[in-house]
């Protein structure tokens, strides 16, 4: 029952991000939650042993980062997760710098503060892009190395090997932060591509559908929607085989995203239909864009086994915000109806 609850606690929690940020939210939280247990712990310890003013330095420090790393726990939960991923990080990278800087036993010879430095790029490496990170750690390189320079001359020890070994750990944390990115990545591309087409699937297109509705209706601006379908689908895979209609699909798929702005979000609908969400566009633009991509497809050829396919059409049908409704359903419906009434006038048509 607890396991159920905890669940459904953390679906909640990543249904308030945006699909796009949803894995990486997941993974801040599970991050910032054994932060917080492991600062928890050293609370504990040090409210029974702080004897001394060293040690009531650090619990007043790990208290406060408590606290830093609760808030950005709760604006994770609220969906809020540029905001948290930032307070995060910048507890990561605080924490080591506030005892090297303020704890005076570190420049009297106690090192461990300095490792720390290794533990926070690796955290960073985890939670930011390769870029950020290579930055935090080239900055955290230089300071660390200046530290250690300034205290070699009092203390005479090898800083050079403690040097070293930062740096491997950093190097070292960097590189898997690099791999486990690339496969999170692969992961979600498989989550909201359409494996046969690479466009967006129906499951991305209503998240981003909606975004892009509350945006134009809060900046005054048009929206405009196409769907669109091949006609005769069933005729070309009963003649060619379901091989071919495959190839039908990709090769529209890739006219589509060749002749539309990035900004458009183009999405296999389901079966032979496809949807665009065009930001910024009014209905006749969209008719005349539409009209582009109908030529382009009519007069494109397939080749397949030696033999030559013409005669691809498509049917569409344009919808617009807010003539036609002010919410993803009812302009969907909208575009449906436009689709079908090209349809029965004869296909290879727009409405």
């Amino acid at each position: 029952m607890v396991s159920l609850m905890d669940r459904k606690i953390i679906l909640q929690i990543k249904n308030k991000h945006k699909l796009v940020n949803q894995r990486s939210a997941m993974t801040l939280l599970a991050i910032q939650c054994a932060l917080l247990v492991v600062l928890l712990t050293f609370v504990l310890i040090l409210s029974f042993t702080a004897e001394d003013a060293r040690q009531q330095f650090y619990l007043l420090v790990i208290c406060f980062l408590f606290g830093i790393l609760f808030i950005a726990v709760f604006l994770n939960a609220r969906g809020k997760y540029r905001i948290s991923t930032l307070i995060t990080v910048a507890s990561v990278i605080a924490t080591p710098w506030i005892s090297i800087l303020f704890d005076p036993f570190v420049q009297m010879g106690d090192l461990v503060p300095i490792l720390y430095v290794g533990l926070s790029v690796q955290g960073c490496a985890i939670i930011l892009k390769e870029k950020w990170v290579i930055w935090i750690s080239l900055a955290e390189m230089i300071g660390v190395l200046t530290i250690l320079q300034a205290m070699s001359k009092t203390l005479g020890f090898n800083w050079l090997s403690l040097f070293a070994f930062i740096v491997a750990t950093s190097a070292i944390a960097v590189s898997y932060g690099h791999m486990n990115r690339k496969q999170l990545e692969q992961i979600h591309d498989l989550s909201i591509r359409d494996s046969l087409t690479g466009l967006y699937n129906r499951r991305y297109m209503e998240e981003t559908f909606d975004r892009e509705i509350d945006r134009a209706i809060r900046k005054g601006r048009k929206l405009a929607v196409i769907m669109t379908d091949v006609d005769l689908f069933k005729t070309i895979n009963d003649s060619h085989g379901h091989v071919v209609g495959d190839m039908v699909l990709t090769h529209i798929a890739q006219l589509f995203s060749n002749n539309t702005r990035s900004s458009d979000i183009i999405c296999r609908y389901g079966g032979d239909e496809f949807i665009l969400i065009l930001p910024e566009c009014s209905k006749q633009e969209a008719i005349l864009r539409a009209e582009s991509i109908r030529m382009l497809i009519a007069q494109s050829t397939l080749e397949f086994d030696g033999k030559s396919i013409h005669n691809i059409t498509l049917s569409f049908g344009i919808s617009e915000l807010p003539e036609n409704g002010q919410n993803r359903i009812d302009l969907i419906s909208a575009a449906d109806k436009a689709l079908y009434l090209s349809k029965q006038l004869g296909r290879n048509r727009i409405n």
